[in-house]
């Protein structure tokens, strides 16, 4: 399973409302583009996803070029309980693309997890507990005369 924080929104905006209409900057729609190459090996059968903007915009071209629906769940939004992102985790396969927000994975993992706006971990469920086992950073991405490139 992967688990991957939404890619580069800017700063958010007051009040929390309008925050969940948040867009992907320049940043982040390159990282968005480029997260297929960034995931390549996985296996991903299922993208689901926090109904945020700036998720949902993180891996709708993903979904496009694998031919798969989105899913948009509460459960991944920032102000979603620990409980309610664990009972998702558990309801998924092995499978599955995840993307949430900072908060969400800070939460899952007791604080003891980053991760960079655009990066994704590799879970795995052991001993009856969901593990980080490896981490996917965000493809680089650097501003060149007002737009974002690939580095």
């Amino acid at each position: 399973m992967l688990l991957l924080r939404h890619a580069s929104a800017g700063e958010p905006m007051p009040p929390p409302w309008f925050d969940r209409e948040r867009a992907l900057d320049r940043i982040g729609r390159v990282q968005a583009r480029h997260l297929r190459l960034a995931l390549a090996g996985f296996a991903i059968e299922r993208i689901v996803t926090s109904p945020h903007t700036r998720c949902v915009e993180t891996v709708r071209p993903l979904a496009v070029a694998l031919g798969l629906e989105l899913e948009c769940r509460d459960a991944l939004a920032p102000d979603s309980s620990q409980e309610s992102a664990l009972a998702l985790l558990e309801e998924l396969p092995a499978e599955s693309l995840l993307c949430t927000h900072r908060e969400v994975i800070e939460r899952l993992f007791d604080g003891e997890v980053q991760c960079e706006k655009g990066g994704a971990w590799v879970l795995e469920r052991t001993a009856g507990r969901w593990h980080p086992t490896g981490y996917r950073a965000a493809p680089a991405v650097e501003r060149l005369r007002g737009r974002a490139a690939l580095v």
